[in-house]
């Protein structure tokens, strides 16, 4: 592309990663292995690992074969990157490749930075291929209507995002239809641009999608969304800022686990467009929607929320209760969180009496040792539904400086279930509680 500016202040982690492609080339050493072209962006700074030298990364892209590795140097290229047909597994490291994205990564000499803002309205990376690396960039300016991403793929598989800086984009990473996709080790930040904007990543339809050991912050519709996905597990995450850590629609099988986060809304909340209907505020830090089937939410982190974000963890009907034939989340575990200072619930199973006054959101579910403290009206508030939120157990849970009540639950049944609930509670410790009795100040003992 005419006009690119670039710096070469920092040699080192090109070399770096010149080193690193090196080591994958041995790896590849095998009698039927097939020799792998490495091409080099810009065209100075000699490598010997370079067999080929290219002005834009969009130029080595489309001159790369299958499995090639793209070397970046440090500098700003004003450019949007599109990885299709023939170009599957690319590796694409910037200067910063294996640099853990969230440590000491202040220095904008020191990176590669696309910037996709003056190309009019495309994603900075858009991949349609399997197998693709993208490692060490910082990655922004992708908006615009139909792709607002810095990184969008779509119908492809096992792409593997590592060790970027992706902010001011309308999402950070856009997942659609994948497979056995990998987000690790990333800073997402301040991705507020465009006309569908808000998001640190968003993955629909995909299986077995792994987000591990991010940072996200400022993003202010939610952090993570996931829907209508199989088998995702979201671990050792942090959130600050953003809208809601995470909302869960239509999955099966997911796992949100060892995270931690706060001040949730506080720098302003976006709405969530991916929903039926659309355009509706997360109402929680973890929001579980409709549809989710074997969910765990356990051994996470969650302190305050402001705006709409009222609650910690919600069963919850801000996106409808039903998404394309979905309706309630059945089998979720929900175990030892710790959920302090939300305005409104700590844990809560909500009720849409807007389409049914007997709607619920959950049954045959599980709420067990978790912490629940100083939250603005009750500790666990199970709505009473009727035919829904029925048959939960909460178990061992520990909840105090609640203003209205540390366990309420006010669904019905007859016979068979605690104190007139159409639940199970046992040995949960609390204060107040209705009806009397759900919670004890001592808990109760096998």
């Amino acid at each position: 592309m005419n006009g690119t500016h670039v710096t070469l202040n920092n040699q080192r982690h090109f070399v770096f990663a010149a080193t690193l492609a090196a080591a994958l080339l041995l790896l590849t050493g095998s009698a039927n292995a097939q020799y792998l072209t490495v091409r080099c962006v810009p065209t100075t700074n000699p490598n010997p690992s370079c067999a080929k030298y290219y002005h834009t990364i969009s130029a080595a892209v489309g001159a790369a074969v299958s499995g090639d590795i793209i070397l970046v140097g440090p500098g700003i290229y004003p450019e949007y990157v599109t990885i299709g047909t023939g170009k599957d597994s690319l590796s694409i490291f910037g200067a910063q490749a294996g640099k853990d994205a969230r440590e000491d990564r202040h220095d904008p000499a020191k990176e590669s930075i696309v910037d996709a803002s003056t190309t009019g309205g495309h994603p900075t990376f858009y991949i349609t291929v399997p197998y693709v690396v993208i490692d060490g960039f910082t990655i922004k300016g992708g908006s615009g209507s139909t792709y607002p991403a810095g990184i969008y793929m779509e119908g492809s598989q096992g792409l593997q995002v590592l060790n970027n800086i992706i902010k001011d984009n309308g999402a950070g990473v856009v997942l659609v239809g994948g497979g056995g996709d990998v987000v690790e080790r990333n800073l997402i930040k301040d991705n507020n641009a465009g006309s569908v904007a808000g998001y640190g990543v968003l993955a629909g339809s995909s299986t077995a999608l792994g987000i591990n050991d991010n940072e996200f912050s400022g993003n202010h519709a939610v952090a993570i969304a996931i829907v209508q996905a199989e088998f995702a597990t979201i671990t050792n995450n942090t959130s600050e800022n953003d809208g809601s850590f995470v909302v869960f629609i239509a999955t099966l099988g997911g796992l949100f686990k060892h995270n931690r986060g706060r001040n949730f809304g506080a720098k302003g909340v976006l709405p969530v467009e991916v929903t039926d209907p659309p355009g509706t505020d997360a109402d929680a830090a973890v929001d579980i929607g409709s549809g989710n089937i074997a969910l765990e939410i356990s051994d996470n982190d969650l302190e305050e929320g402001d705006g709409s974000i009222s609650n910690g963890i919600a069963f919850s009907t801000a996106f409808g209760s039903s998404y394309e034939s979905y309706t309630d989340s059945e089998d979720v575990l929900v175990k030892n969180n710790r959920i302090k200072g939300f305005k409104c619930n700590g844990i809560v199973a909500e009720t849409d009496t807007t389409v049914d006054p007997t709607q619920g959101m959950t049954r045959y579910s599980s709420i067990v040792d978790n912490k629940v403290d100083d939250n603005g009206h009750d500790g666990i508030f199970i709505e009473g539904a009727g035919l829904y939120n029925t048959n939960i157990s909460l178990f061992e849970n520990q909840v105090e400086g609640s203003p209205v009540f540390d366990c309420q639950d006010t669904s019905t049944a007859t016979t068979g279930y605690t104190l007139g609930t159409h639940d199970t509670w046992f040995n949960n410790i609390g204060a107040t509680s209705y009806p009397a009795g759900l919670c004890t100040a001592r808990g109760w003992h096998h």
